[in-house]
């Protein structure tokens, strides 16, 4: 691809000028915000010297002026070119992302920002920018270079193997509500069982699974997936719970649409009877609308039920979930979900079918170069369609989450992540009103 980079680099300034009028008035702005006449000669030799293939030079040209002059985004452009080409490829990233953040509109910076992705092996990020490039009419001999990346990437995602990831993980903390109940003593006049109130415990908890993808063309894969876990709570051991799932399915990419479909099952146990079974199937289907915005739709329809003790439980459960995403920076993203779905209830005159409605917002970003911050927050509305204890009954429960994952702490495949959720849920029924506070510490093991 080294030919294909050369043409790139001797026509990213058209580029940016025809893709968009924006991308004109960047090339102005970044020439005055250089002001002094020895900038304007920096930039110049800088493009002499990466246009004669002297990269080297041109990185040791610009690196002497970075104190001054980064954060100027024609700067961050030229020395993330210059990084690149003269092998720094994790330097060219960090330089290219500040150029592309600060101007979006500058084409040039997004085009170079995609082959320092393609370089460092980050393919599934780098044919989204090349695609999104792509869709802005560039001129032809960058739409010619732009294909033959992304045939590339499509030929190399070919060849890729099969990638089978075991797990195991350790997660303890504390929760003020380990059986999620009222803080109430009493409900309608009769005293509440122990087990009905709110416990505070500490909580230990031990899973382990694996994830498989084996891809079979560039833009198709079957996905299998296992879990098992079992949370033990000291002080509520009527709660301790054992989980497992398993998960099979398939997911595609084109050249701007992507999918999955997936069977998902789980048998679920409490204090030690296995008395929750789930089997349904998840739909996705989502565009990339440009390389910042995603739209995605997603459907999850299965089966809930539950031993005979407890069978007024039964539901069949439809949940519709639309989601938009954006991508503030290559490797961050805020997502903005719509939920709606409702539960059918199974048995004659149980009163647990009921609709619901919500949304939640979600982020993910990098805060180094082995972290990553993943915080959530939202709300759902349960409306019942029957009577509990002889009155209506509609939930509001409002969640958050905010986690820190920090990978690859001390050695290799070791990940550590404290963790803070919170759930608040009213009720029109004061015994299904509770909240609760976990905070614990996630450590998991992925051998390399």
């Amino acid at each position: 691809m080294r030919t294909a980079a050369i043409l790139l680099r001797r026509v990213i300034l058209l580029l940016a000028i025809a893709l968009a009028p924006a991308g004109a008035v960047f090339a102005q702005e970044t020439i005055r915000l250089a002001n002094s006449s020895d900038a304007r000669d920096l930039y110049q030799q800088a493009e002499i010297l990466l246009a004669d293939g002297r990269t080297f030079n041109a990185y040791e040209l610009l690196r002497s002026y970075e104190p001054d002059l980064a954060g100027d985004p024609y700067f961050d452009y030229l020395l993330g070119v210059a990084s690149l080409d003269s092998g720094r490829t994790g330097e060219a990233i960090l330089n290219l992302q500040r150029a592309a953040a600060a101007a979006p509109d500058f084409a040039g910076a997004r085009l170079e920002l995609a082959r320092a992705y393609y370089e460092s092996g980050e393919y599934s990020e780098a044919r989204l920018m090349f695609v999104a490039l792509l869709g802005e009419n560039p001129p032809p001999a960058v739409h010619d270079a732009i294909r033959g990346y992304i045939n590339a990437i499509d030929s190399r995602s070919q060849a890729a193997p099969s990638q089978f990831s075991p797990y195991g993980e350790f997660f303890a903390g504390h929760d003020n509500n380990a059986n999620g109940s009222t803080d109430d003593q009493q409900f309608l006049g009769f005293a509440l069982s122990p087990e009905n109130q709110a416990t505070k415990s500490s909580f230990f908890e031990v899973a382990g699974g694996f994830d498989w993808s084996l891809p079979r063309t560039s833009g198709f894969g079957w996905l299998l997936g296992a879990r098992a876990s079992y949370r033990e709570n000291p002080n509520a051991d009527f709660v301790d719970s054992g989980i497992v799932s398993g998960l099979s399915g398939a997911n595609w990419r084109g050249a701007a649409f992507f999918g999955r479909a997936a069977i998902n099952a789980y048998v679920a146990s409490r204090d030690g009877d296995a008395n929750e079974n789930y089997a349904g199937i998840d739909l996705l289907l989502g565009r990339n609308l440009n390389d910042r915005w995603d739209l995605s739709f997603a459907v999850r329809s299965g089966t809930l039920r539950y031993d005979d003790s407890i069978q007024v439980l039964d539901v069949n459960r439809s949940i519709v979930t639309v989601m938009t995403s954006y991508r503030i920076a290559p490797r961050a993203r805020l997502s903005f979900e719509v939920i709606g779905g409702s539960d059918s209830e199974q048995e004659n005159g149980s009163p647990y079918g009921n609709s619901k409605f919500g949304g939640r917002v979600a982020l993910a970003t990098p805060i180094g170069e082995a972290s990553t911050l993943f915080a959530s927050a939202g709300s759902l509305t349960s409306d019942y369609d029957g009577l509990f204890f002889g009155a209506a009954r509609e939930d509001q429960q409002t969640s958050a989450l905010l986690q820190l994952e920090y990978r690859n702490v001390w050695v290799d495949g070791l990940t550590l992540a404290p963790r803070l959720r919170y759930v608040d849920n009213k009720s029109d029924v004061d015994l299904y009103t509770y909240d609760r506070t976990e905070i614990g510490l996630l450590i998991r093991w992925t051998p390399k």
